[in-house]
């Protein structure tokens, strides 16, 4: 079983060096790298000082390019925070996901490991904040922010594959795998409501939560 505590904590992503080393059109490194900078400059930015008191201007500013530059690449504030959190959210699920090809084909080892994750980012303070920053400035509901932004779905159709390719061999054949992880991901969901809010949840806690929840959903009354 993969130790969960042994992933690397989410961080906001740091600036890469942005400015074009000559001018003229940049090249393909030189624009991948400013699109980066932006991304995480903006991110640094809309955290610090809030949605509605970052400017297009300021961004641009600090990452040390035209402001036309950045107006190229997004028309306005709203579609910049919106990539800014896909950006986000797609480098923690990286990091994440490394440690999945090391799991045991076991299912309830890999559904309790997974559920330990969640619960551990779920709750880290860099996660809480782009989480914030969804919210204030998306103009979305906590639903419509875990769904669009956070991969609540996603994990939906994760949990549910994984019932359904690793459940066979441990003599499991769900009718409906995709009802199952919806079931799984409603208890995280209910559990990080009341827990997560009062701060980060350690590796320990969250597993033993894990294994709580993935034993009463897989053992029922003999779970009481």
């Amino acid at each position: 079983m993969t130790d969960t505590s042994a992933a690397p904590s989410p961080k906001i992503k740091k600036a890469a060096t942005a400015r074009p080393t000559k001018r003229g059109r940049p090249s393909h490194e030189q624009s991948a790298a400013i699109s980066e900078a932006i991304l995480a400059v903006a991110a640094e930015l809309f955290i610090k000082d809030g949605f509605d008191s970052t400017s297009m201007e300021a961004i641009a500013n600090a990452v040390g390019i035209p402001k036309t530059t950045l107006y190229k690449r997004y028309s306005d504030k709203a579609a910049l925070v919106n990539d800014v959190i896909i950006d986000q959210v797609a480098s923690w699920s990286q990091a994440a996901s490394r440690q999945d090809s090391r799991l045991p084909n076991d299912l309830k080892k890999r559904l309790v490991h997974h559920t330990t994750t969640i619960l551990v980012w779920s709750t880290k303070p860099d996660v809480r904040a782009v989480m914030r920053l969804a919210l204030n400035a998306a103009g979305r509901g906590p639903q419509d922010v875990l769904t669009d932004f956070f991969g609540y779905t996603d994990m939906i159709a994760f949990m549910g594959n994984e019932i359904a390719v690793y459940g066979p061999a441990s003599g499991i054949n769900a009718r409906d795998p995709e009802r199952i992880a919806h079931a799984i991901m409603a208890m995280i969901s209910g559990w990080l409501n009341i827990r997560g809010m009062s701060g980060p949840v350690s590796a320990k806690e969250a597993r033993s939560q894990a294994e709580f929840m993935i034993n009463l959903l897989m053992g029922g009354v003999d779970a009481w």
